[in-house]
């Protein structure tokens, strides 16, 4: 049985009459609008899962905007104090270890060995 659309005319699809029977309306002229897909995870520690639902726009945004109010009275971030140029410290106000590397000795003195021969020396030693 064919139905048509009470906006234009066009013959509403079967598939649509099928899933919503009292339409009245193609797809172009349905008043519903999109819905928005929210991911909810539920559960605590190992037992964790998610949870996609179908929601309004307007149900999504009211719960976004509610999500946000909570996040601003649940966690306020500190401010930062300010800080007088004349308090930063500069790599003058941190002591400084003096250090050796182990082996440094023995690497200085592989150099200084390598230094004293030419090239000219190792071919002449082959």
């Amino acid at each position: 049985m064919s139905r048509y659309c009470k906006v234009c005319g066009v013959e509403i699809d079967p598939r649509r009459i099928a899933i919503l029977p009292d339409t009245q309306t193609c797809t172009q002229h349905s008043t519903a609008e999109k819905k928005v897909a929210m991911v909810v995870q539920m559960g605590e520690g190992d037992h964790t899962w998610t949870e996609t639902y179908a929601v309004d726009r307007e149900v999504y945004d009211k719960i976004q905007e509610a999500e946000k109010n909570f996040r601003k009275t649940s966690n306020p971030k500190p401010k930062p104090k300010p800080m007088d140029d004349d308090k930063v410290p500069t790599i003058d106000d941190f002591e400084l270890e003096e250090t050796t590397l182990p082996f440094e000795n023995e690497i200085d003195e592989y150099v200084d060995d390598e230094e004293d021969h030419s090239s000219d020396d190792i071919l002449e030693e082959e």
